[in-house]
């Protein structure tokens, strides 16, 4: 048995231990992690309606805004209310029903919460692992409505559904998805000498573009330049959301005319050009260098070592982009079996990494409530960069501190609280001259002490 590589498996490549896992995973660790790399698909959250319901739904509800808008506007002109006094308060307004019953926000909470619940209780970590890295990747932010009503639909249908295959189909799904197109405001972008933007006069936005190029695929130092971006914006115009079905849709009246160049390489004529234009940018090798740079860093922190990045960028290539067999390569690479932690969690981490360790099953609210609190919200990022990986983002005294605080309020989720001291060495690594042993034996109070261990050094590193 090999409990130090367990303790690997499941909290560098996994999302923490759940109490009885380690039993399950040390006779084999690296067999466990294998095996779920080579599972036929990656798990969707379940109930999470798709993104044409999502679409209706946003829809039904806007105009069942707007009537009722107008119906409270009409009969307030013809029954103005009372001024209400202390005495007598205005009174309560009904509940909204029907389609007023699920504006964006709630339906929005009601993803991440069941996302939450999910990834704490999944029997597949690693995987749930990787789906968080690519959702972050390929990052969307719930600042509009399109958005906030398709953001955990789009991590089923992009991420999920495509990150066990080639990275250009991952690349495709998440750059072709409504709330992609939405975010990065492709939806409305027309080429100017099109027969829509000869008709209404707009002009192409390059939003989208710069972002495929600068955190999609090359990279900020790729190689590219102000005319490739303009190419690439025209090249794409085209790609949008069908309002009728709320599917993504080519709209060959949208599309700039002509071939171009982007990179130095000619883009035919058509309405196969954004698609070419992004196989191109998939198997470009400033694209493999920085994927490949960017997964290990994940995994070993802000400077992989460099001959782990190099046997990456060799899987790619031999695999022509094949993600299984890069994830293959990263969980045969001696680097990330290092015994030693080699990153501290992100507040996501923390908190899921707790919520398995507590077994919090259907406290998909509370977890979220703590992400929120830590300043890592789902699908919350202030820019499509998604949120940073590093150490240096997240641990600094006023992080730090807000972390004791989760885990005191995650500590008291917890019926009855189990033995701190006995679930620490269920969950992390503990040596028997650990400082954080001795704190947690002269604690008499046992949720005290829960709260204490999920804040202690050991848990807070991966």
């Amino acid at each position: 048995m090999d409990t130090a590589a367990a303790f690997i498996a499941l909290n560098r490549f996994g999302l923490g231990a759940r109490p009885g896992d380690l039993d399950a995973v040390r006779d084999d660790p690296r067999g466990w992690v294998l095996c779920q790399l080579r599972a036929p698909s990656a798990p969707l959250i379940a109930g999470i309606q798709d993104s044409p319901g999502r679409f209706h739904a946003l829809e039904a509800f806007r105009k069942a805004k707007v009537e009722a808008d107008r119906a409270e506007a009409a009969a307030l002109a013809q029954n103005p209310p009372p001024q209400p006094t202390p005495a007598q308060p205005q009174p309560l307004k009904p509940p909204p029903t029907g389609a007023l019953a699920n504006p964006p926000g709630k339906l929005h909470d009601t993803d991440v919460f069941r996302r939450a619940d999910h990834m704490a209780a999944s029997d597949t970590p690693v995987l749930e692992r990787l789906a968080a890295f690519w959702s972050n990747h390929f990052s969307v932010s719930a600042t509009r409505d399109e958005v906030i009503v398709t953001a955990v639909p789009y991590e089923n249908e992009a991420i999920r559904a495509n990150m066990l295959g080639s990275f250009r189909d991952l690349l495709a799904a998440a750059a072709g998805h409504p709330a992609m197109l939405y975010y990065l405001d492709e939806a409305a972008s027309i080429g100017p000498d099109s027969p829509i933007g000869k008709l209404r006069h707009r002009a192409v936005n390059e939003n989208f573009a710069r972002e495929v190029m600068e955190l999609h695929t090359l990279g900020v130092n790729g190689g590219y330049g102000q005319k490739d971006v303009e190419s690439l914006a025209l090249a794409l115009t085209g790609m949008g959301v069908d309002n009728q079905d709320g599917e993504a849709a080519y709209f060959a009246d949208r599309h700039e005319p002509g071939p171009r160049s982007v990179l130095g390489r000619s883009l035919p004529a058509g309405a196969g050009q954004g698609e070419a234009a992004l196989d191109m940018l998939a198997r470009h090798p400033n694209t493999i260098r920085r994927i490949c740079t960017k997964l290990a860093a994940h995994f070993t922190g802000a400077a992989p070592p460099r001959a782990l990045t190099a046997r990456l960028i060799q899987a790619w290539r031999s695999s022509g982009g094949d993600l299984r067999q890069i994830y293959l390569a990263l969980a045969a690479s001696p680097e990330l079996w290092a015994p030693r932690p080699l990153k501290y969690r992100t507040p996501q981490d923390f908190v899921l990494a707790a919520g398995r360790a507590l077994n919090l099953r259907g406290r998909g609210r509370d977890l979220v409530n703590e992400q929120r609190g830590l300043g890592q919200a789902p699908f919350r990022a202030p820019a499509p960069t998604g949120w940073p990986d590093g150490d240096a983002d997240w641990i600094d005294p006023a992080g730090m501190l807000g972390r004791v605080a989760s885990a005191q309020r995650l500590a008291g989720l917890a019926k009855p609280p189990p033995d701190a001291v006995e679930l620490l060495g269920q969950v992390v690594p503990v040596t028997e001259d650990s400082p954080t042993l001795d704190v947690l034996l002269t604690e008499r109070d046992p949720r005290r002490a829960l709260a204490l261990a999920l804040a202690a050094p050991e848990f807070q590193k991966r």
